[in-house]
């Protein structure tokens, strides 16, 4: 299973995929870190990767239709959180859902819980 990671995820995020045997990749390491929204999705859709976001556009199921992409995990953690609190969020995260359901659906992500959509 594969993610990219958007520019408003800290890098070190990368690491917590790792712990789970996850390849992920940031998108300021690529060259993508001023991208569009679009070249974002695109990107993540030509690869064949989850993306894993902040920006909150992306949880527009009517401009990203589920079925045209991988999936969108979206984080919704408080703006003042520190790199650790995120990675922390998203530890807990990936350590309590089922990797089936990873794929193909849009993850809205809060500090203690989940919502799914399909």
């Amino acid at each position: 299973m594969k993610f990219l990671l958007d520019a408003n995820l800290p890098s070190s995020s990368k690491e917590i995929f790792k712990k789970f045997n996850y390849k992920a990749e940031h998108s300021r390491e690529i060259g993508l870190g001023k991208s569009t929204d679009e070249q974002i999705i695109k990107y993540a859709i030509k690869n064949n990767q989850i993306l894993v976001t902040k920006d909150l556009d992306f949880g527009n199921i009517k401009k990203y239709p589920i079925k045209e992409h991988k999936g969108i995990i979206l984080i919704r953690a408080p703006f003042y959180y520190t790199a650790n609190q995120i990675n922390r969020v998203l530890y807990n995260f990936l350590n309590s859902i089922k990797e089936k359901e990873l794929n193909d659906s849009l993850i809205i992500v809060e500090v203690n819980r989940y919502r799914i959509r399909k």
